[in-house]
């Protein structure tokens, strides 16, 4: 599957993408709108290189270094998270809420993984260990494996021809 044209999808990132960097104390700019609807439209956590593909291709113009020093920029006002995948490749998370991730090595997938459950024993578990001298701010976890024979998710678009 070929990567979305942004201009033929209207997301909530379209509406909302001004509001998120007001609220995150940025000034609104062409770059880092297009950027973060970019972000929320490939939803498939995209690496660097495909998001830089992605917005060169729709904007020629934009320098890599405008797409690396925003992304650097969002990363450290909290819009996006880094995520390191098993191919130690890092991909881009702009989902604000507390969730895991479950990465398919066979297909390198990424997906978000929801489950308050989870959350419950791990906070319960951290609250018994206290472990010394470390305050826990956030726990989220990569959980590692291979889709069943029977149900493979479709390649990532990190592994597809742009």
């Amino acid at each position: 599957m070929l990567l979305p044209n942004l201009k033929n999808i209207i997301t909530m990132a379209d509406l909302t993408a001004p509001k998120i960097l007001m609220d995150h104390g940025l000034k609104v700019t062409p770059q880092r709108t297009l950027i973060l609807e970019a972000l929320f439209s490939l939803d498939e956590h995209p690496s660097y290189d495909i998001l830089m593909k992605f917005m060169r291709a729709r904007y020629p113009n934009i320098s890599l270094a405008t797409i690396y020093n925003t992304l650097k920029l969002f990363k450290e006002k909290g819009i996006i998270k880094q995520v390191a995948t098993g191919s130690e490749e890092i991909r881009f998370d702009p989902v604000q809420g507390n969730h895991h991730h479950l990465y398919f090595r066979d297909t390198d997938k990424l997906e978000d993984f929801e489950d308050k459950e989870l959350d419950r024993i791990l906070k319960n578990y951290f609250i018994k260990k206290q472990i010394p001298g470390f305050n826990i701010e956030n726990i989220t976890l990569m959980v590692t494996g291979h889709a069943e024979k029977s149900k493979t998710p479709e390649k990532t678009k990190q592994t597809k021809q742009i």
